[in-house]
């Protein structure tokens, strides 16, 4: 079943949204954040993988927004129905409360 929401995930056209996404979003959040570092002193190695975090950031929020944009339209499971049956077939029901709270949460900014 996740290979399911992989699969989407990996279709060309979101993965090149994606790309684009972060290639766009994270040169401009790399320019707020991390400017003043590269425009001084140059980059270490610290500074070097917080730049690519900045950049990975908004491609897994854009391949994610649209893989469940896709399983909605599709009326597909998304990733949360997805990771909970996972959860319950390998006996981890003790973690519904955790996995409760992060639902809220979404539900709550989708409102």
């Amino acid at each position: 079943m996740i290979n399911g929401w992989l699969k989407i995930a990996l279709q060309k056209n979101i993965l090149m949204r994606a790309i684009k996404v972060a290639l766009v979003v994270g040169s401009i959040l790399m320019l707020i954040n991390h400017g003043d570092v590269i425009l001084s002193n140059g980059l270490s190695i610290k500074e070097f993988i917080k730049i690519t975090l900045t950049y990975f950031v908004p491609y897994c929020v854009s391949t994610y927004s649209s893989t469940e944009a896709v399983c909605a339209a599709e009326n597909q499971p998304s990733i949360n129905q997805l990771m909970w049956e996972f959860l319950k077939r390998k006996g981890l029901e003790g973690t519904h409360y955790s996995i409760g709270i992060i639902n809220s949460l979404i539900i709550r900014l989708q409102q």
